[in-house]
């Protein structure tokens, strides 16, 4: 009995040493962040910018996986179901956090507990953008078009739950006769506007900069809660009448639910020394992002969870949510 009890004890030992092994010695190989958007848009760029600086922190090569698709639930559905090694993690938004559960119920598997939250990346807001020649410039100017007109304004959306949070609340604040049309992506929705098929569009500065340095459409006024210097100039929503209208998200660095406590932390350390380079934030604000690193795993664990669930109640509040 003795010998059978040695045998045993000697193997937990050994199993408690490998275990310690594998995450003392982690990364030992590359590490993937999966984006649930195409190449080319904000968040696979925000994705890259920091696979490659946190790739050079932990002496291992970081690869951007691109799975858009399902209304951008995909990603989160293949980082959730991963195993928790951190080996694979998601460049995702908040609305991961709840919200998407009570968009698709049907289809999205995942919520909060889904998910571990290692550091918050970068947020941003929306942009209400007009076309140049329709006259709008500022609300006052929406308000009277709308009066005028017998049919509704059409706001041309790139999709999402966002994009119908805005309008709603708008709808609600404002009074006015707007209808959401929804478009495949934020290119197709920018050239509604700009061929004037569509009244406003809502989107992510980043996207619209561009297009407002160039003239090609009127910045109304911005969803963030003060004006910013990237989009100098342009007032809030609030500021325009509609008290209390305050709209932004955040892409975060996730992983599966049960990562190892100091898997987390070299993660949040890589990503926290990544937003501190000066090249890193510049880069993100030509993207239309600011940084907004969490001090720590466990502030951003708490603060996830709860933009998560205010999200979630806002999507629960929409019509088609009832």
């Amino acid at each position: 009995m003795n010998q059978v009890l040695a045998v045993v004890l000697a193997l937990a030992g050994f199993a408690g040493v490998c275990t310690a092994q594998t995450t003392d010695s982690f990364p030992s190989r590359p590490i993937r962040i999966v984006v649930g958007f195409p190449p080319g848009g904000g968040a696979d760029s925000i994705a890259r910018l920091m696979a490659d600086h946190m790739g050079k922190t932990l002496k291992q090569p970081v690869l951007v996986e691109n799975r858009p698709g399902a209304n951008t639930t995909l990603a989160p559905t293949a980082v959730a179901a991963a195993a928790p090694d951190g080996y694979t993690l998601l460049l995702g938004p908040d609305a991961v956090f709840g919200a998407d559960k009570v968009m698709a119920p049907a289809t999205v598997k995942y919520d909060e507990t889904n998910f571990t939250p290692i550091n918050r990346i970068a947020s941003t807001y929306f942009v209400m953008a007009a076309n140049k020649d329709s006259g709008i410039k500022r609300l006052a100017d929406l308000a009277a078009k709308a009066k005028e007109s017998a049919k509704p304004l059409f706001i041309a959306s790139p999709g999402g739950a966002y994009l119908q949070i805005i309008v709603a609340d708008l709808k609600r604040l404002s009074g006015l006769n707007l209808e959401e049309v929804p478009y495949k992506g934020g290119a197709p929705a920018a050239m509604a506007v700009m061929s004037g098929e569509a009244a406003l569009t809502f989107m992510g500065p980043g996207a619209l900069l561009p297009l407002m340095k160039d003239g090609k459409i009127n910045a109304v006024a911005i969803t963030n809660e003060r004006r910013t210097s990237l989009t100098a100039g342009v007032p809030t929503l609030a500021e325009e009448g509609l008290e209390g209208f305050k709209l932004n998200f955040w892409y975060g660095l996730i992983g599966p639910a049960g990562m190892p406590a100091d898997v987390v932390r070299k993660l949040f350390d890589a990503s926290a020394v990544a937003l501190a380079d000066p090249a890193v934030r510049e880069k993100l604000a030509s993207l239309g992002f600011e940084p907004a690193p969490a001090r720590s795993s466990e502030e951003f664990r708490a603060s996830a969870r709860q933009d998560g669930a205010l999200l979630k109640t806002r999507v629960q509040a929409l019509p088609a949510a009832r």
